[in-house]
């Protein structure tokens, strides 16, 4: 294939790619964990430094970028996404870029697609946290590895500094710069340059023992559902993501695509089969090492995590597709697959994240005081880009007019289907008040209840008024 070509296509990819994640940014409300991003950047540099061993179970570098980002672009839903837009298109040609120099250009070339349209990068290149910059650091390392695996010192050294700035992102790039590491003193002699290489990463990480040892117990939100689901399914979720139209059959088509293209390595040449296996092996171990990690007990297993497997498990899933028709016509199919189900959440919020916006907006403007009793819990300064001013009530309880009654959808996003908002039978009477509007939004639900005078009400009983079994937020609004 031609140069220029080959430049045309990867070109074409990258805006397919970009044309995936940057138009519909607004389309969902930030949900949980990027109201604490976004409150988190909120504050000066200092402040965030701070916080990030308290509140974070990530390293600094994303919020040292996301701060600087922020604040040239705002902190709003398109502003600070947007950073995370870019790099999960930039992605796009570097995982080009690590097909070439690992098996072939025709490979890279059909990594790059898969890249283009998975519908785990694009949700979380559309996520205000530090994932897709995860992911590109992290296919940043692969290309470098390539390249350094032929002998190249100046890559040796580019694949140290970015193996540096992986693991200062996330922890679980561990995993990957651990295995090129391994491959490269095993494959290049002298093996003396790599060791010497390879202090920069493992210094970055013994740097980085105190803050992890401050953070250990910040994760423990991700064991909140089975390992054993957990780990059937991490590679569900890194081919085809979380919820979607059409789940069960979407998958199960991925799944044999995939196989397709697995089943094809063996037809390689040597070399190309070597440098494929190569990567997925690399992939393999950022999935299979957090999962034997977790089976003894240091369990902080969850898909997103393990985003970096993605770009090598293309590459060797790339070099198998690309042998010859029925190849490639399994990754036509597999991309257009991927391509409608990260399509799916812009189109139907019912495959989105939680509904923090959609709700806020319903609540913008009470009549008079206001108790908001809302499920899942949320505090009133990550609900603040929604719901500025919102107030804790007194330990007794509040005088109000109004009380919002919320529930909002969250548990559907995560393969469980469509999110469902919970379901109201007869409201729970309140004395002095009456039930003025019950609604059942596809996100959310509201019982709405008001007083004809500003009346007391004990904490105890808005606490009742929860909507689901979960502990509840209460927070009073209005004068």
């Amino acid at each position: 294939m031609r140069a220029r070509s080959t430049l045309l296509a990867v070109l074409g990819l990258t805006l397919l790619g970009a044309a995936l994640r940057f138009p519909t940014l607004d389309r969902q409300s930030f949900w949980l964990d990027e109201l604490v991003t976004v409150s988190l950047l909120d504050h000066g540099l200092g402040d965030v430094l701070r916080e990030v061993p308290r509140s974070e179970a990530t390293p600094f570098v994303y919020y040292v970028v996301a701060w600087a980002w922020g604040s040239l672009f705002g902190l709003g839903e398109v502003g600070i996404r947007t950073l995370s837009a870019l790099a999960g298109t930039a992605t796009i040609p570097v995982a080009y870029g690590a097909g070439a120099v690992l098996v072939s250009r025709r490979a890279g070339l059909v990594a790059a697609a898969l890249v283009a349209v998975n519908p785990f990068l694009v949700w979380y290149s559309q996520e205000a946290r530090s994932y897709a910059l995860l992911a590109l650091l992290g296919a940043g390392t692969v290309l470098a590895f390539g390249h350094a695996l032929r002998g190249s010192g100046r890559w040796l050294a580019g694949w140290a500094v970015i193996s540096a700035l992986a693991i200062a992102t996330h922890y679980y790039a561990l995993f990957l710069v651990g295995a090129e590491v391994v491959w490269l003193l095993v494959r290049v002699r002298p093996s003396r340059p790599v060791a010497l290489a390879s202090l920069i990463p493992a210094a970055t990480l013994v740097a980085h023992v105190p803050l992890l040892l401050e953070q250990r117990d910040n994760g423990e939100a991700v064991t909140g559902s089975s390992l054993v689901v957990r780990i059937a399914g991490i590679p569900k979720n890194l081919v085809v993501g979380y919820s979607f139209p059409g789940e069960v059959p979407g998958s199960a088509l991925a799944a044999l695509l995939l196989l397709v293209g697995l089943a094809l390595v063996v037809r390689l040449a040597p070399v190309e089969r070597r440098g494929a296996l190569v990567a997925g092996s690399l992939a393999a171990v950022v999935i299979l090492v957090p999962v034997a990690l977790a089976l003894a007990g240091r369990d902080y297993l969850t898909a997103r995590n393990t985003i970096v497997a993605v770009v090598p498990a293309a590459v060797c899933l790339g070099a198998g597709f690309a042998t010859g028709r029925l190849g490639l016509a399994a990754a036509g199919a597999l991309c257009v697959l991927s391509a409608a189900i990260a399509l799916a959440p812009a189109l139907d919020t019912s495959y989105g994240r939680t509904d923090w916006r959609g709700a806020a907006e319903t609540l913008a403007a009470p009549d008079g005081p206001r108790a908001i009793v809302v499920t899942p819990y949320m505090s009133r300064t990550l609900w603040r880009p929604y719901l500025p001013a919102l107030r804790e009530p007194p330990p007794e309880g509040a005088t109000v007019e109004e009380i919002a009654s919320l529930g909002l959808a969250t548990e559907g996003g995560y393969s469980s289907g469509k999110v469902e908002p919970p379901r109201v039978g007869t409201p729970r009477p309140v004395e002095g008040f009456r039930v003025v509007a019950v609604e059942r939004k596809p996100t959310y639900t509201l019982v709405l209840y008001r007083a004809e005078r500003p009346t007391f009400v004990p904490l105890e009983t808005l606490s009742a008024l929860a909507l689901t079994d979960e502990q509840p937020g209460l927070l009073l609004q209005g004068p």
